[in-house]
């Protein structure tokens, strides 16, 4: 997969997406944060997550991608492209991403995600779009180049190119009033 946008193209959108999961934050209390089946889009149907959930679901993608940025750096294929492209792996990815940071109280998580995106940001804004394009120094297939990996792992469908706030929560301001109504 080749990449699809330039390199400051994706920084931009993902420091919008970035700060649309900031301000919502700043707008939701701790109860609305770890309140159960508050999320109603983009989810297996099975599944009653809550707002502090789904910040553990973005965080799995963002660190997921940064592993395999590094992997790539040495030379090495991340498992997660491959698994990405798998219905079973990808599930197994989204549930993964929440159960694994299950036990973590709401500032810890708070703060990794805060971490993660900054360091995803700092990544992909030190990238030139010589690396953006670069090819991979190891066998793949299909041919991917830098960008297009990321992108393998960023943006895979539904969601918006580097936006995957909007598919858990297309509406904020309406997401908000729906944990405010009494």
């Amino acid at each position: 997969m080749q990449a699809t946008v330039t390199k400051n193209e994706a920084l931009r959108l993902l420091r919008m997406e970035h700060q649309a999961v900031t301000d919502l934050i700043a707008e939701l209390s701790d109860d609305e944060m770890t309140r159960g089946d508050t999320i109603r889009y983009g989810l297996y149907a099975d599944q009653r997550c809550s707002f502090k959930d789904l910040l553990a679901h973005l965080i799995c993608y963002e660190a997921f991608t940064l592993a395999a940025i590094d992997d790539w750096r040495r030379g090495q294929q991340h498992w997660v492209i491959a698994a990405v492209r798998d219905a079973r792996q990808s599930r197994a990815i989204h549930y993964g991403g929440i159960s694994e940071r299950a036990g973590l109280s709401l500032r810890e998580q708070l703060d990794e995600y805060a971490t993660v995106s900054a360091a995803l940001e700092t990544c992909l804004a030190a990238l030139s779009e010589v690396d953006w394009r670069g090819e991979p120094t190891f066998a793949m297939s299909p041919e991917y180049n830098l960008g297009g990996m990321i992108e393998s792992i960023m943006v895979t469908p539904p969601r918006p190119m580097y936006r995957h706030l909007p598919v858990h929560v297309p509406d904020a301001t309406g997401y908000i009033r729906s944990l405010r109504v009494a």
